[in-house]
């Protein structure tokens, strides 16, 4: 029997993991936005401007903020500037050393189950940790339990803490059912947008012919909102990964664990 989800064990990490993180974080950008990957792998050499640029990121004062969060650390605006700028002429490597500096990482350990190393269940445990620590309730979670719909409402922890335990370990991520997700929020914009025009068309005309436009979006609304509740909503998904094993048992296979 497993034991409950527990405290996650953190250490230390090193420039090369940082750098690590800041290429899978590059390659699933690609994938999820473009459904390809990078034509260039950032490298130590590779320059802020450069990585600002493929990764679509912020000026470099929200930046260094957004990675604060990221990393669970304090840097401030100056020590920032310090690696950013000028962009042409600092390097991802002098980032990738500041933040090792101070930040940490989720460490797997290799937990022993009737006796025996299990890897995978250790995976699992650190996995289902990461969850609880973002909110989730984690009791009705266990290794043949659906990952769908924990991706899509804890993204964020699968797509960075998660995927930090092995980083390049974790498939593309793909939004199921976007299109209906966008066709129903397009639909109420365009509803909401005419909605005050139809009305004053309405009342100077007297007639309600003008509210036919509004009534038609609402109308598109609600079958986008329909068909999406019958697929099941929006959904993320990891390539062919299906439970919390499957997941589980690939980062098993390219994490490092600290026994």
């Amino acid at each position: 029997m497993m034991k409950s989800a527990e405290s996650v064990l953190r250490q230390p990490v090193t420039a090369e993991y940082v750098l690590s993180v800041f290429q899978d974080q590059h390659r699933q950008i690609f994938l999820l936005e473009h459904d390809m990957l990078p034509r260039e792998e950032l490298t130590m050499e590779t320059t802020v401007e450069e990585w600002q640029w493929q990764c679509d990121y912020l000026e470099w004062r929200p930046l260094g903020r957004a990675w604060n969060d990221a990393w669970g650390i304090a840097l401030t605006d100056e020590e920032w500037r310090a690696v950013l700028r000028p962009e042409r002429k600092k390097r991802l490597g002098g980032v990738c050393e500041l933040i090792a500096r101070h930040a940490s990482a989720p460490v797997l350990r290799e937990e022993t189950f009737f006796g025996k190393p299990c890897r995978s269940a250790s995976v699992f445990l650190t996995i289902r940790a990461l969850l609880q620590e973002a909110g989730a309730d984690v009791s009705e979670i266990a290794p043949s339990t659906p990952l769908i719909p924990y991706t899509n409402q804890f993204a964020s922890t699968f797509r960075w803490n998660i995927a930090n335990l092995a980083p390049g370990a974790m498939p593309g991520a793909k939004i199921m059912n976007w299109d209906h997700y966008r066709g129903a929020d397009i639909s109420l914009l365009w509803m909401t947008g005419t909605l005050p025009f139809a009305l004053m068309f309405s009342l100077g005309s007297r007639s309600l012919w003008p509210l036919l436009f509004p009534g038609g979006f609402l109308l598109l609304f609600l079958l986008f909102r329909a068909e999406l509740h019958r697929r099941g909503g929006r959904q993320l998904q990891f390539g062919n990964l299906r439970t919390f094993r499957d997941l589980s048992e690939l980062i098993a296979t390219r994490a490092m664990f600290q026994s």
